[in-house]
């Protein structure tokens, strides 16, 4: 049964080289909170932050190269390091976790995996897609409830159990990747960063590559994480769109 069908299968998203990877995650996410309680704290109440310091923390402590999203999230409509990124990191990667923190949680996720080749976790893939299902159902739910007032309370419910998993599993995928940059610090390979689109989008779907960073890269070693299938509230993907799992359902 295909993940559009049934919200806890972890077979890998359809045309992802990245369980082609050769390493694996330091910890899942279900045993991220057990790795490191304060940083899965600190997520859960204060997530547009920790996503903040996160990103920074895996792209080497400085946000020299940092452009938003890092470039997993590009459209035709929307190109990541034409927006003010290069004389305004800070003011752009606030604006990012504020707006899209969804997006810039599964973004930091999507580099960690590919500049240290690390593969999609199963039970990860499980946890995105269960988030993944209780956002779409929240959408259904509100749409019903615009047609017939009885489905109110059900959408309210709904929405509130799919916001509850999103806090949970966003904080646990901050902490992983955390705990991946913490514990493995490596020089991150620039050549594999944004080497192929994010898990599930259209892009991926149609083989495409991703956009990569052609900047020099620096000579000094910078330390950095990698990530593995990504999520966002829209990583993991409030409001449904917002809250969607990268990683496809």
């Amino acid at each position: 049964m295909s993940g559009g069908y049934n919200c806890l299968d972890a077979s890998p998203v359809p045309g992802d080289p990245r369980y082609g990877y050769q390493n694996t995650w330091n910890t899942g996410m279900v045993n991220a909170p057990c790795a490191d309680p304060c940083c899965c704290l600190a997520s859960l109440l204060f997530p547009c932050c920790s996503a903040m310091y996160v990103r920074k923390e895996v792209l080497g402590g400085s946000l020299e190269r940092y452009k938003c999203c890092q470039g997993y999230y590009d459209c035709m409509c929307f190109k990541a390091g034409s927006l003010g990124e290069e004389s305004m990191p800070e003011v752009c990667l606030c604006l990012e976790a504020l707006l899209c923190e969804a997006c810039s949680i599964s973004s930091s996720r999507f580099f960690i995996m590919d500049t240290r080749s690390i593969q999609p976790d199963p039970c990860d893939t499980r946890l995105i897609r269960l988030n993944n299902f209780l956002v779409l159902l929240s959408c259904v739910c509100h749409i019903l409830a615009m047609i017939d007032d009885t489905f109110d309370s059900i959408a309210d419910l709904v929405e509130l159990i799919s916001d509850i998993v999103y806090a949970i599993v966003s904080s646990c995928m901050l902490t992983q990747t955390h705990v991946e940059v913490k514990n493995a610090p490596r020089p991150i390979d620039w050549s594999k960063a944004n080497l192929y689109p994010r898990s599930g989008s259209k892009q991926m779907r149609e083989g495409g590559g991703g956009g990569g960073d052609q900047r020099d890269i620096p000579s000094q070693n910078m330390m950095g994480g990698g990530g593995g299938g990504g999520g966002g509230r829209g990583a993991v993907g409030g409001s449904g769109c917002v809250r969607w799992c990268a990683a496809g359902v």
